[in-house]
């Protein structure tokens, strides 16, 4: 029986620092309005709504088309990459993501991808910078919804173009770190383990009973542990 695995990427796989000024410069590129993510929560929240919270926020009433959409895409990509380039912006893997993912890459019993809220475009270029892409080449993410909870099923329906294969809901697991995950698992009759590596201490997360809860992914054996014992 094979299990997919479908992981968040800010605050369970990787450490953005200063994430904020390019995505704050790809804004006001898009949209001419000065915006600072600074001023919301985004965790566990898809690009999409983030801006459009900014905004409110901010008291700007703005009516965003398509279009708008595109072109803030395309400029995410060229501001993350430049800072990336420039170095005025860093990603780093978690303690224990690497070893996790080249495990369950080298065991037929997993497959995986992400589902998160970033654009496609800026999850690749997280990804790549954090070594990590060449593991995860598949989910779901911001720029295909703005409703988190339609992206796991998105993700699970690309997974099994890709592979040929069908699989059960009950047979996919979420891994994030706040309780948005847990809410967008438990509408897709999915499974969720969530982290203590994000905003929200463990203590927190258990206050929420998802299946399971780490403190973080360090212990790569009590992982694939826990994925087993959930199925």
């Amino acid at each position: 029986m094979e299990r997919l695995v479908l992981f968040d990427i800010d605050g369970t796989l990787v450490r953005t620092q200063n994430g904020y000024v390019p995505f704050n410069e790809a804004i006001f590129q898009s949209f001419g309005i000065a915006g600072d993510i600074r001023t919301v929560v985004p965790d566990g929240n898809t690009d999409p709504h983030i801006v459009e919270e900014i905004f409110a926020a901010a008291k700007v009433d703005i009516s965003i088309a398509d279009e708008h959409w595109e072109r803030f895409a395309t400029n995410l990509r060229l501001s993350y990459a430049n800072a990336v380039r420039k170095g005025t912006m860093t990603v780093r893997a978690l303690p224990g993501v690497l070893e996790l993912l080249r495990a369950l890459s080298a065991n037929k019993r997993f497959g995986q991808g992400v589902v998160t809220g970033n654009f496609a475009v800026t999850a690749r270029v997280k990804l790549e910078t954090a070594g990590l892409s060449s593991y995860l080449r598949l989910g779901a993410y911001g720029s295909d919804s703005p409703h988190r909870p339609a992206l796991p099923s998105i993700a699970k329906k690309r997974w099994e173009q890709a592979t040929g294969k069908s699989i059960r809901a009950e047979h996919c697991f979420i891994i994030g770190d706040t309780p948005k995950d847990l809410d967008a698992a438990r509408q897709n009759q999915m499974k969720c383990i969530l982290v203590g590596t994000g905003r929200y201490p463990v203590e927190e997360l258990m206050f929420w009973q998802p299946d399971a809860c780490l403190s973080d992914l360090v212990d790569t054996a009590e992982v694939l542990k826990t994925l087993l014992n959930l199925s």
